[in-house]
């Protein structure tokens, strides 16, 4: 019986430490889980919100082009009901037959009668179309960029809510030991949405990290750590999802990308454009070549042969093409505004004349094979020539001052091949409206009719019903080459004290106790491990990283835990033509989340090596606080967009009389918004 009673407290002493463990391991795994689930939910909110983008800036893609096909018809319609005042150009006014009265353009009126009452039919119902479409269409894009935000801002709603949802669905066991969101965790949301959208305005953020983490580690080792937290970026912050405005002023949002990503917008409208719109080539021609006897020319002790051939093309052409561009190059942010549709038109009559010429050398030898070698052997093209038959161009702006007012406004040069306007450089008889042939049809475009087609005929040429580019978001260039966004993190915690154990005095001391001094000292110090089971904190320490998990993890002995995930880009089905994976972008819809090991650093700012407020400021310690202020940051950020847009309408003298007052506008406006904030944010200290 003694024996069997020294057994039994044996057993019990096990037991109690099995169910102690046990409890520990369960409230572990639990935490963990809910962490991840979380973490993972967030990151898979933020890949459907960069899809939705990609879906809705594919479609403002498309409303473009449709847009393109009207400035192109009407162009294409203009310039054959232009073709009376191209076959008036003075080399069709000789007459036929001398002295009979009928001239090379009476003849040329007639035949071409037909397209132009084509022309004419076409152009009036067109002309009404380009002057409404458009602006349907520059409204509905930029209520699409509107949308863009909203479910961005969504998005962030949608993550605070499913951060509570998600903790509520895990928690087990009665109320006394509940599963939490610390401060910490607030943050992490926080720091999770600025990154992404707003990283530029932030741009203090990776020197001051990378000096506070020197004072621990070389600097090599700093910029490491800081590189592998900011997505690969050591010293320039940058955002991961950008807001480009048309005509914005300054940098922020719409800052040092605004130019490269409407660049690559109108890329992409003119990479999509239909073969109508992008190339209007046809020919009616016909070849023949002219033979010449071979000249040889006798020396002794040989002789030289020179062979020539003429090859004649002769005919009708047409080239013409509508693209998406600008009036001068665009590289500041005020020539975003200038964007619109440009068409042209030529039809020329041609002559085109190549000279094959070959040259021969021929070395007598009395004792074998002569000696042969071939000197020239080449194709000389001789200047095409070209008289009009019909021309013409058209615009659509947004406000006439992006017209191009001429020719040499920015439409191109003489002799230009393969071009904005149509051409093909797999074709070496298509190079455009530009091209040497249409060359006397161009300069008689330049007089007429009625003051030439490129633009000095405003009433006629240019129409101004398009609404300009919309705004939409567009990844950030380090995360095109990149795939992957910024790391998002979830931190969850719980009181030690509410778990159910044996001894909740002992909880930490499962395994083996430490002293209290243990925590601080050096050397021979207790070190943080993420997934230890026995969970330590370094909250019952002494010193700043003590208090700061105290403060952080809103509990005196926490058991807590870090998640990370992230976005990224992978298409499964298309692939670039050198068998390279597609370039990660918000054109295309293959955003996804997955789970990932988190940062160092975010394993710092959990513990206390790294105080979060190096990274953004004087952020607020507590829960309410942070949402207070990461919704206060929207929202100034927001008015401040939008009060820059409204200034930069404005022209002058108006500009210098209302920006102060708009100005004044924003300012009230922050201030109310800022007020809203603080009353709703109070509501959250029941929740």
């Amino acid at each position: 019986m003694i024996f069997g009673l020294l057994f039994l407290a044996a057993v019990l002493m096990v037991l109690l430490s099995l169910f102690n463990k046990g409890q520990l391991i369960k409230n572990r795994v639990q935490l963990e889980n809910a962490a991840d689930a979380t973490v993972y939910s967030q990151a898979k909110l933020s890949a459907r919100s960069q899809n939705f983008t990609a879906y809705t800036n594919r479609a403002m893609i498309a409303n473009e082009v449709s847009t393109g096909q009207m400035v192109a018809l009407l162009s294409w319609a203009n310039h054959y009901k232009n073709v009376g005042e191209f076959v008036r150009h003075p080399v069709y006014q000789s007459p036929i037959f001398p002295p009979a009265p009928i001239t090379y353009s009476n003849v040329l009126e007639v035949l071409t009668l037909p397209y132009r009452f084509i022309g004419t039919a076409v152009s009036a119902p067109t002309k009404v179309m380009v002057e409404k479409w458009p602006t349907v269409v520059s409204t509905f894009n930029s209520s699409l960029g509107v949308f863009q935000q909203v479910f961005g801002l969504a998005t962030l709603a949608a993550q605070f809510e499913m951060n509570i949802n998600i903790v509520e669905g895990h928690q087990i066991g009665d109320q006394d030991n509940k599963m939490y969101t610390p401060p910490l965790g607030w943050y992490f949301m926080m720091q999770n949405y600025l990154l992404t959208y707003r990283g530029e305005n932030y741009s203090e953020v990776a020197p001051a990290l990378t000096s506070a983490l020197s004072l621990f580690n070389s600097p090599d080792v700093s910029a490491g750590l800081v590189g592998d937290f900011l997505g690969g970026q050591s010293s320039q912050l940058e955002n991961f999802i950008n807001t480009n405005t048309p005509n914005m002023r300054g940098k922020g949002s719409n800052g040092n990308d605004a130019v490269a990503s409407y660049e690559r917008y109108a890329a992409i409208v003119n990479n999509n454009r239909d073969p109508f719109t992008k190339d209007r080539h046809w020919a009616l021609e016909k070849d023949f070549t002219v033979p010449f006897p071979t000249l040889p020319i006798i020396f002794f002790p040989g002789r030289m042969e020179i062979d020539l051939e003429v090859m004649m093309r002769f005919g009708v052409v047409n080239d013409g093409g509508a693209a998406y561009v600008t009036k001068s190059a665009m590289d500041k942010n005020r020539d975003i505004d200038g964007l619109g549709w440009s068409g042209m038109d030529m039809t020329s009559l041609f002559l085109n004349i190549e000279v094959d010429i070959r040259m021969e050398l021929i070395i007598w030898n009395p004792f074998g094979d002569d000696f042969r070698e071939v000197l020239i052997n080449r194709t000389v093209p001789l200047p095409p020539l070209g008289t009009p038959i019909a021309g013409a161009a058209h615009q659509l702006v947004s406000k006439n001052r992006h017209a191009k007012l001429t020719l040499f406004d920015g439409w191109g040069s003489f002799g230009e091949t393969d071009g904005v306007y149509g051409g093909d450089p797999d074709d070496k008889w298509n190079d455009g409206p530009l091209e040497a042939r249409h060359f006397a049809t161009v300069n008689w475009a330049l007089v007429a009719p009625a003051g030439g087609v490129f633009g000095a005929n405003l009433a006629r040429d240019v129409t101004d019903s398009y609404g300009g580019p919309p705004g939409f978001y567009s990844l950030g260039e380090h995360f095109q080459e990149r795939g992957v966004g910024y790391e998002f993190t979830v931190a969850l915690a719980k009181h030690l004290d509410d778990i159910p154990t044996a001894d909740h005095s002992g909880t930490f001391n499962i395994g083996g106790a430490r002293d209290e001094k243990d925590w601080d000292e050096a050397g021979d110090a207790i070190k943080y491990t993420r997934f230890e089971t026995t969970t330590r904190s370094r909250a019952e320490g002494r010193g700043f990283d003590a208090a700061y998990q105290r403060l952080v993890w809103d509990s005196d002995r926490p058991m807590m835990t870090v998640s990370a995930a992230e976005v990224y880009f992978a298409n499964p089905m298309q692939f670039n033509a050198d068998g390279s994976d597609e370039s990660a972008s918000l054109f295309s819809p293959f955003w996804d989340a997955r789970l990932r090991e988190p940062s160092d650093i975010s394993l710092f700012l959990a513990t206390g090596e790294v105080d979060w407020q190096i990274l953004f400021g004087t952020v607020p310690r507590d829960s309410i606080g942070i949402v207070n202020w990461l919704l206060t940051s929207v929202a100034d950020a927001v008015v401040d967009e939008g009060i820059g847009y409204v200034k930069d309408q404005l022209v002058s003298p108006l500009d210098i009389l209302l920006a102060p007052p708009i100005t004044d506008v924003g300012n009230a406006t922050k201030r109310y918004v800022g007020d809203v904030t603080s009353t709703i944010t109070s509501e959250l200290g029941d929740l």
